[in-house]
């Protein structure tokens, strides 16, 4: 067959070039074959294996940083701001209006007006002030 005298007419080639397998194989060190790992025919659970924002949710947290749900309060007035809390001195806030959403970020400190609401940031404790 065509195969087998091709490889004969390899081994033959080889053999022309100085090829020895005998003397490479005793140049070379043993490979040795990784450690037999049994593998799980389980597949994990979502909740085994999830990270960040979806293992708080899969945990209900009651974290509101981690929540798909909108903050939500009262219209926010210069003498009665909406307060919007967050670990850090700004946070990216998005206000929905009739004409869509306006985002804008809200730094510690004055009181910012937005589309006739006035906003204040409360810096709570243990976030990365």
């Amino acid at each position: 067959s065509s195969c087998s005298s091709l490889a004969g007419q390899q081994k033959k080639m080889l053999a022309r070039v100085g090829f020895n397998a005998g003397r490479l194989a005793a140049a070379r060190p043993a490979m040795v074959a990784p450690a037999f790992r049994s593998l799980s025919t389980r597949i994990p659970e979502n909740e085994e294996q999830s990270t960040g924002m979806e293992r708080k949710e899969e945990q209900n947290t009651p974290d509101i940083f981690w929540s798909r749900e909108p903050i939500t309060g009262h219209r926010g007035t210069k003498e009665n701001p909406a307060i919007v809390p967050s670990y850090n001195d700004s946070r990216v806030v998005g206000l929905e209006t009739e004409s869509g959403v306006i985002w804008f970020r809200l730094h510690k400190g004055p009181l910012h007006l937005v589309a006739n609401q006035y906003f204040k940031l409360k810096q709570l404790e243990g976030g990365h002030h």
